[in-house]
């Protein structure tokens, strides 16, 4: 997964040639990345620092993204204490592929240098903390847009909206409470799809 150029701003984008290099061992390069992200042409998210509303612990995830055809999948682990958030991204046969460490304010990640500095895992901490952070947390990092929870056929859903009503973001639970649940999201103008499902 790659961060590219998209009508102007930047999201995630698939490339089967490099998650096909992240199966390979190489030199890992340490990089400061910044905390806020773009998620369309006018929504951008920064990162939340951890608060108490936040569920402290060791989460385990399968992300599967699909774009254009081709679907990959990584396991990721999320460990939250009360003043950091680290993300650590494996390859399906578990070989790590980074590790991203957020304190609230600085963001630090140590990535493999076959990755270049084209991939973004902040990105993924970004969609992690828009699907299981409080709506109300989330709303206040976000420039513009509105972050709710909408009626639909699903257990429960979720709507990032741009301020002209236009659609950023749609995920989907398949239960009430996130962590626990298989979540569906489509981010809209990049037409990229990605499900997180917990591991038990």
């Amino acid at each position: 997964m790659i961060m590219t150029q998209y009508h102007g701003y930047r999201l995630p984008h698939l490339c089967g040639l490099l998650l096909s290099l992240l199966l390979l061992s190489g030199c890992s390069q340490q990089l400061q990345r910044q905390t806020c992200v773009a998620l369309s042409e006018a929504v951008n998210y920064c990162l939340a620092p951890i608060n108490e509303q936040v569920e402290q612990g060791t989460h385990s995830q399968t992300v599967q993204f699909s774009h254009g055809g081709q679907t990959h999948q990584l396991i990721t682990e999320l460990q939250i204490d009360q003043h950091t958030m680290t993300l650590v991204g494996l390859a399906p046969l578990g070989q790590p592929l980074f590790t991203i460490i957020y304190d609230g304010n600085r963001l630090i990640s140590q990535q493999s240098s076959l990755l270049g500095k084209d991939f973004k895992a902040e990105y993924l901490m970004a969609i992690l903390q828009l699907v299981y952070w409080p709506t109300e947390v989330v709303n206040q990092h976000l420039s513009s847009g509105r972050w709710q929870q909408q009626v639909c056929q699903s257990t429960l859903c979720r709507q990032l909206s741009q301020d002209n009503s236009d659609v950023v973001l749609n995920a989907e639970y398949s239960q009430m409470t996130p962590w626990q649940a298989a979540i569906d999201i489509h981010i809209t103008q990049a037409n990229v799809q990605i499900r997180i499902q917990a591991l038990q």
